[in-house]
């Protein structure tokens, strides 16, 4: 999808929901539409400079980056955030609302050295405002909940240094947190940011609830595994090596591969079906769709399939939907994925889908000089 516009050669789409938002949360100020135009400009630059601190950190660590403002707020991606170390990932988190505490530090030398403004009038409010959603939300966004950058900088540090096997650990300090903000906002009668840490709570709880337990054995190790020789077991190359659907049956609680030392344990890897998932069941299918990409791709599961089809489909992204059905794994799909896919085709009059479907179950691939 194309952006709207560019910031520092990054690629910024920006999602209606963002607006809608923003004059939600100072619907206080309806009666006054100069203050609250204001308040809407002031979100809008530091959400969008904020991302830009993200995606300042991708390029320093040779990721290009894009920006999505939606109505969570703003998310940069990058499709190489998966060869960033833990401790350059942290970096990254910690990155948005770093730019945003220099920006608001400025702001207020600037005020101090400055003829004071008159108060209770925009510059002044405009002031306030600045301090409060650059250094106000972002020490709110350093809490320890996913998927705040607190909650990825905690993981991150973790990570990198005890590997995966403290996954449940940081999720269940994202529940706490959230309850303890939850009760917060209920003292303070604040009910914005109680449905937030609702929101932020049940996410954090869902994510508990799927995430596998793990056998802690021996000491931590390091972030770069020792290099050991793994007993090299029947079906396996010469390298002994250990296939990508194994790595994700040891993260869905089966038993470890046949083939890994007892005492050496692999590391859990990052499941970025999960995180999809996640995102999908949130109402973010715009950030579900790279996840469940990287996890079809690695392991086409049916049922990471049908999650990505249905992603796809709310995000309008049919041309990538008729790629995935051309591709080797388009055979992983289900019977059901695939009518939910034609059904959809058939409401929105497209032919190409239908015929890929039909392609499909035939058993065949598309000619490359069939009509589309």
């Amino acid at each position: 999808m194309r952006p709207h516009f560019h910031v520092a050669g990054f690629p910024v789409r920006l999602h209606p929901l963002f607006f809608l938002v923003s004059l939600a949360t100072g619907w206080t100020l309806i009666s006054e539409p100069a203050r609250l135009a204001l308040w809407v400009g002031i979100v809008f630059v530091s959400v969008l400079l904020h991302e830009l601190g993200h995606a300042l950190a991708f390029r320093r660590f040779g990721c290009p980056a894009h920006i999505e403002l939606h109505g969570m707020g703003g998310t940069t991606l990058s499709e190489d955030a998966a060869h960033l170390t833990h401790r350059q990932s942290a970096w990254v988190s910690f990155a948005g609302p770093g730019i945003g505490f220099v920006a608001g530090g400025l702001v207020w030398a600037a005020s101090r050295l400055l003829p004071p403004a008159a108060p209770g009038g925009l510059v002044d409010q405009g002031l306030q405002q600045f301090l409060w959603v650059n250094i106000g939300w972002g020490l709110f966004n350093l809490l320890p909940v996913q998927p705040l950058d607190g909650g990825h900088l905690l993981a991150d540090l973790v990570r990198a240094r005890s590997g995966y096997r403290y996954e449940r650990w940081v999720l269940g300090i994202g529940v706490a947190t959230a309850v303890a903000v939850l009760g917060l906002a209920i003292w303070w009668k604040q009910l914005w940011l109680g449905l937030l840490a609702m929101m932020l709570g049940m996410m954090n709880l869902e994510q508990l609830r799927r995430t596998p337990r793990v056998r802690l054995a021996g000491p931590p190790r390091p972030l770069l595994p020792r290099k050991s020789k793994a007993r090299r077991a029947p079906g396996r190359g010469a390298t002994g090596a250990v296939s990508v659907e194994g790595l994700l049956g040891e993260l869905r609680g089966t038993a470890a591969p046949v083939g890994w030392p007892e005492d050496d344990e692999p590391e859990l890897p990052h499941d970025p079906a999960l995180v999809g998932e996640m995102f999908l069941h949130s109402g973010l299918p715009e950030l579900a769709v790279q996840p469940l990409q990287m996890a079809f791709t690695q392991a086409p599961l049916p049922g990471t399939g049908h999650l990505l089809v249905l992603a796809l489909l709310r995000t309008e992204r049919l041309q990538e939907l008729a790629a995935l059905l051309e591709s080797s794994h388009a055979r992983q799909l289900t019977e059901e994925t695939l009518a939910l896919i034609s059904e959809h085709a058939g409401a929105a009059s497209q032919t190409t889908l239908a015929e890929r479907v039909t392609a499909l179950r035939h058993g065949r691939a598309p000619a490359p000089d069939e009509p589309r």
